[in-house]
């Protein structure tokens, strides 16, 4: 789950500038943490303590109001009723159920769980298969299923869309099919060698570089199952205190698998 949030700490540094180089600075003074990992914390918080997601997302954006929402959706979620409806024709189902691909027991389940998370506020079926896309990709990759398994699911099991190749305008080629950066991220996924080449691929592209590295970040994290030191320790140092709280706490249940030398957690956060 932390491969999200370091994704969309680094990505953050460039949504309102031109694309980077391949071999940009990781991490700058101004990164920092965007709703996209506000609302990551709100599905892990749903999954660890059993909340509805709902309640969850609206408790946590009205604890961090001020970290880049749309509009309609922080006056929905300030309503505080998780009853009321809300319609958003954004990305911002995808971008915030990584924790299900890493919770889930079988990827029926995680299928299903997205599903619940994403109608919420994403009710069309392009979201919701652009969510799933995301959560089979992360089930499939830390249980061990090798790229091709990956992208056969994506394609051919679900039926989802990918980009024939990675380029730089690989978002905008496919926002007549999918409003979305799920398909461009996880190529950047599949053509990466490493967590951080991942990270820099999809950082590379046109398009909420956030939101590109926060779903990139996510599946590199189950599939590589290593993130250098250096990044995480510096990227995750920024969080605050009650974000760090059920990171650890969900990481600690699912993710052990997924994480390379638990006491290099917390040399990093102690």
């Amino acid at each position: 789950m932390r491969g999200a949030i370091i994704g969309d700490i680094i990505g953050s540094a460039f949504i309102n500038s031109p694309q980077p180089p391949s071999d940009f600075q990781l991490l700058k003074p101004v990164s920092a943490y965007t709703d996209d990992t506000i609302l990551t914390i709100a599905t892990a918080d749903a999954i660890v303590n059993n909340r509805s997601y709902a309640e969850a997302i609206q408790y946590w954006t009205m604890k961090f109001p001020r970290a880049g929402y749309r509009s309609a959706f922080l006056e929905w979620a300030l309503a505080g009723n998780p009853e009321l409806g809300y319609v958003s024709e954004g990305d911002g189902a995808a971008r915030r159920v990584s924790p299900i691909g890493f919770a889930a027991n079988t990827i029926d389940e995680a299928l299903e769980e997205t599903r619940k998370a994403t109608i919420i506020t994403h009710p069309s079926e392009d979201k919701v298969k652009a969510a799933q896309a995301l959560t089979g990709s992360i089930f499939l990759a830390r249980t061990g299923r090798n790229k091709v398994a990956i992208k056969d699911f994506v394609c051919n099991e679900l039926g989802y869309e990918l980009p024939i190749g990675l380029s730089k305008d690989c978002v905008s080629k496919l926002k007549g099919r999918y409003n979305s950066p799920v398909p461009c991220s996880i190529m950047a996924f599949l053509e990466s060698q490493s967590f951080e080449e991942a990270i820099r691929l999809s950082i590379g592209l046109d398009g909420p570089s956030n939101t590109l590295g926060s779903i990139t970040g996510a599946i590199a994290q189950a599939y590589y199952k290593h993130i250098p030191r250096s990044i995480h320790r510096k990227a995750l140092s920024r969080l605050a205190p009650e974000l760090e709280e059920v990171l650890l706490k969900f990481e600690e249940v699912y993710c052990q698998s997924v994480l390379s030398v638990k006491n290099e957690i917390q040399f990093n956060f102690h």
